[in-house]
């Protein structure tokens, strides 16, 4: 793999940007390039309440790896909040990976783990808030309930407060989040009481400073009013004031274990073995034990200044580049803006964008291709032009961008929704090989890639249809002239017969608002999504049409009205179907009305339309009560 001959270890995470994978990956590849191996890094962003849809593209990273090519694989699942799909990627793995397999930090029955001792390590903690600083009412804020973590640390927690005879209340437990979502919550309940604790122990540093944060903003001092404590040990909690008082868990060399692990299995035979790893009691701020600032901590506050003064002026950066983007509707043309960007990564060392082969919008890709082109190429600081390389998807990366040393290279899915269109590979310099990844970056540049798949969808649209005076460029459906042209025949053929016909009015509800607060963009694709539901709800035999601009006509004949209710029910339902997708900040419906009879002799097709038009409206208003719309 990697095209250097070597080994390559495969590291499957999520989360990226968080400050526990960074340093845990540190470690990883630091002793993996040591000892020769190169490292595949395979990370999906997370959902964070983030649509399904999303999610089903996120994960879709993990069908990508070689397994059966993998000398080794590492797994750090536990920052995944759907266990649903961590046991996906655990189940992939164990199936197809043929080398040694650890685990880091989660327990996975079969598979040797790399673990922090969290009793010991959350007893120390606990030990020293009760009999340093004389804490009494303490209260826990622990990690998700099915979490082996949080369940330790609670664990832990229970045991120190009987052993010191200190009775818990149910408010004094709080089940959190592992993340920074649950400050407000949790101090709710803590403060519940009316008697104000003496301190708040957090499973984590994220959680301990959500808590810290919260009861600054209340008015609570931080340690004198109430003692917060953490765990981890992140330069996160240091650069918060008051830092946080915490555990240090050593997550480099924990890293660096895995790896020793699994060169142990493949050199020496030796089978893994689960291993724990101790922490480090930090006393700061938080607890009232570290009054000033350390040269350790002024340094970590100073770095952090900066790179929240970076990331300000990297967000505004992408801003820019977001809209110069927005210009171009081709690869060649995002590959251009990109290559004036890539100097902002200050530690990247290559990035590819690799894109699935033929692509076609109407048609949703759930897994990449086996053929694979690398359209974006920025290689050793130096950008490509114009780059249009193929590859097979085995190898990750095109043979002319390998090098014979040890590589480290990080592969995060280019999706829009579950339409997947590729991967970025990222390539980090070797004093810092386990870089950090910018999901803004990433959503920014897979919903630019997206606009160029329907810039040129509707553009080979356009060509097709200026063949055909018949047809609605933006549609596909047929225009007016078509619809006044074969409707009238149909109308007179049935006058002719004393036969039924019906003529049906939709109209696009809020067409105008969504085109105001959405764009226009948003304007069309409401457009096509109704008439794709006509497509897909009315016989062939009908006769559709787009008549206007969010005006749509059918004709047909039928031998009873229930079968026309039934037909417009069923665009309904379409629309109704897709809102529930929630794909779209916004929802789609559409108002209709029809009239259903027998032609008589004077009637003409345009006298149906009237009727059916003034159903239509009145159904109109009575949607937009039923949905307690303002009239749009």
């Amino acid at each position: 793999m990697f095209h250097n001959g070597r080994k390559t270890i495969g590291v499957f995470a999520e989360n990226m940007s968080s400050e526990v994978q960074h340093k845990v990956c540190d470690g990883i590849i630091r002793e993996a390039m040591a000892k020769g191996y190169n490292v595949a890094l395979f990370s999906s962003q997370g959902s964070y309440g983030q649509s399904h849809l999303f999610c089903v593209g996120d994960m879709q990273i993990f069908q990508l790896p070689p397994y059966e090519d993998l000398a080794g694989a590492i797994l750090i699942l536990d920052t995944m909040d759907q266990k649903e799909n961590s046991q996906k990627v655990v189940n992939i793995v164990k199936s197809r990976c043929r080398g040694p397999i650890v685990s880091i930090r989660m327990t996975i029955p079969g598979i040797p783990t790399v673990l922090v001792d969290n009793f010991t390590c959350m007893e120390n903690v606990i030990r020293h808030v009760i009999e340093d600083h004389k804490a009494r009412h303490v209260c826990f804020m622990t990690g998700p309930k099915d979490h082996f973590d949080a369940i330790e640390r609670l664990n832990s927690f229970k045991d120190l407060m009987e052993e010191y005879q200190l009775p818990i209340k149910d408010h004094q437990i709080f089940y959190g989040d592992f993340w920074k979502l649950s400050g407000v919550p949790a101090c709710d309940q803590f403060l519940s009481s009316g008697e104000k604790p003496d301190a708040i122990i957090c499973a984590n540093d994220y959680m301990a400073v959500a808590v810290a944060s919260e009861l600054i903003k209340r008015g609570y001092r931080i340690p004198d009013d109430i003692i917060v404590t953490g765990y981890d040990g992140l330069d996160y909690g240091l650069s918060f004031s008051p830092s946080i008082t915490t555990a240090e868990a050593p997550l480099e060399e924990m890293g660096r274990k895995s790896v020793q692990l699994v060169d142990e299995k493949l050199n020496q035979g030796v089978t893994p073995k689960t291993v724990y790893f101790k922490s480090k009691l930090c006393l700061r701020e938080s607890c009232g034990c570290l009054k000033g600032h350390d040269i350790k901590l002024m340094s970590i506050r100073r770095n952090q200044y900066e790179t929240l003064q970076q990331n300000s002026h990297k967000s505004t950066v992408f801003s820019y580049m977001s809209i110069q983007l927005a210009e171009f509707s081709d690869m060649t043309g995002i590959s251009d803006i990109l290559g004036n960007y890539m100097g902002y990564f200050s530690d990247l060392r290559s990035f590819l964008v690799c894109m699935n082969r033929d692509m076609d919008i109407d048609h949703k890709m759930f897994r990449y291709t086996n053929e694979m082109d690398v359209r974006v190429a920025y290689v050793n600081g130096e950008m490509v032009p114009r780059a249009n390389i193929p590859f097979k998807k085995r190898d990750l990366i095109p043979e002319e961008f390998a090098s014979p040393e040890p590589q480290a290279w990080y592969f995060i899915p280019l999706h829009f929704l579950d339409y997947s269109m590729g991967y970025e590979a990222f390539r980090f310099q070797d004093d810092n090989p386990a870089g950090l990844t910018s999901f803004q970056f990433d959503v920014m540049l897979s919903n630019s890639i997206y606009e160029t798949l329907i810039h040129a969808k509707m553009q080979k649209m356009i060509g097709e249809l200026q063949n055909s005076s018949m047809h609605d460029a933006l549609t596909g459906l047929y225009n007016r002239g078509a619809f006044t042209a074969y409707g009238s025949q149909m109308f007179e053929a049935a006058r002719a017969a004393k036969k039924p016909i019906f003529i049906a009015v939709l109209d696009m509800d809020n067409l105008k608002h969504v085109n105001d607060v959405h764009g226009h963009i948003e304007g069309d694709y409401s457009l096509k999504r109704v008439a794709a539901a006509l497509s897909k709800c009315c016989k062939d035999q009908y006769i559709f049409a787009r008549t206007g601009g969010d005006e749509y006509y059918v004709i047909g004949q039928e031998d009873t009205e229930e079968t026309v209710e039934a037909c417009m029910k069923a665009v309904e339902a379409e629309l109704d179907a897709f809102n529930a997708t929630k794909q779209k900040d916004y929802e789609i419906h559409a108002s209709y009305g029809y009239y259903y009879d027998v032609p008589g002799d004077g009637d003409i097709l345009d006298d149906f339309v009237k009727v059916a038009d003034r159903f239509m409206y009145h159904n109109k208003l009575e949607n937009k009560k039923r949905r307690g719309e303002l009239l749009r």
